[in-house]
């Protein structure tokens, strides 16, 4: 069912690109791409109006934080300090809990090129410490959708955000024939809570190694270790869909990506712009490893007063 978007959170690009958003997780709603025939192709699956929604997905299209991904036991210790979290995800805290970023109505500013959204999560709130002032600048060029992410705290804290778009570049169907290529030579094994189990492992020779592009084939949810780590821009993910030819670049500052297929999408869930049916898209969350607080040998997640957190990632697209 097709809905118009009621707050006009939109930006329109030179290269053809049209993104809609709302104010609730500071979502992506939909973003329509040029296609071969002159037209255009609604690429963004899933995404809900806004978080109240019963029958959509809680994430799709959001901004998840504080923390992203997944913590152990939902706490963690930090400065000889343990913290608890609410537990949202059997044991673990998912996404940053019961009230996620993903789940909060954002104050937005609209510019001539550029949207940006701001939140203040209160120190304790989920059970972390610091008050935080997020802030999240979507804009346009060409042909690529960008991203840029910005933190700031008054007490030590952890942060982890990403974008939890579900993608699919024919704009319908099953996803698994979509090809990838992940440029990450190790990936977190996970135990039956999806927590990893230690030190990244070797992709070479197992299911995992998408160091060259091939169809992905089978579900599923598993983060990468980018060879690249954290720092400059570069590139996460490089997906084609093979009957269309389009083409999307994910590029991160980050060390990490997490490849989900839409394994939980069914006809029971909603979304204004798109049908859900099973492994109907794929998720591509740029982010720092999961668990990172409780596992020291991973990046960081620790975030200081007088330091500012940093997250670019564009998405890039061509073959049309």
């Amino acid at each position: 069912m097709e809905m118009t978007n009621p707050a006009g959170l939109v930006l329109e690009g030179p290269g053809g690109l049209r993104a809609e958003f709302a104010s609730s997780g500071a979502r992506l709603l939909r973003l329509d791409i040029p296609n071969s025939h002159g037209g255009s192709t609604q690429i963004v699956m899933g995404t809900a109006q806004d978080a109240s929604q019963p029958d959509g997905d809680t994430w799709g299209g959001t901004i998840c934080g504080r923390f992203a991904n997944r913590i152990a036991d939902a706490a963690f210790e930090l400065d000889g300090v343990r913290y608890s979290l609410p537990a949202n995800h059997g044991s673990s805290s998912l996404h940053g809990g019961p009230q996620s970023f993903a789940l909060r109505d954002w104050d937005v500013e609209t510019g001539e090129e550029t949207l940006t959204f701001r939140l203040t999560s209160p120190d304790g709130e989920m059970g972390y410490p610091g008050n935080l002032d997020a802030v999240a600048f979507y804009g346009l060029s060409e042909r690529t959708l960008w991203l840029e992410m910005t933190a700031t705290t008054d007490k030590p804290t952890i942060i982890n955000l990403t974008h939890h778009a579900y993608w699919n570049l024919k704009g319908e169907g099953n996803a698994l024939g979509h090809e990838i290529e992940i440029p990450a030579s190790y990936y977190s094994a996970v135990d039956e809570r999806l927590i990893p189990l230690g030190p990244p492992e070797a992709v070479a020779g197992t299911m995992f190694d998408f160091r060259a592009m091939r169809p992905i084939a089978i579900p599923y949810d598993h983060s990468f270790c980018l060879d690249a780590g954290r720092g400059s821009l570069h590139l996460g993910a490089r997906v084609r869909e093979p009957e269309t030819g389009h083409i999307m670049e994910v590029w991160t500052t980050e060390p990490a990506i997490q490849l989900y297929t839409a394994n939980h999408f069914s006809g029971e869930l909603v979304a204004p712009y798109s049908e859900m049916v099973a492994n109907g898209a794929l998720a591509l969350e740029p982010q720092t490893y999961p668990n990172a607080p409780n596992e020291p040998t991973y990046p960081s997640a620790v975030l200081r007063p007088g330091e500012t957190y940093r997250h670019r990632i564009e998405w890039r697209f061509s073959g049309f």
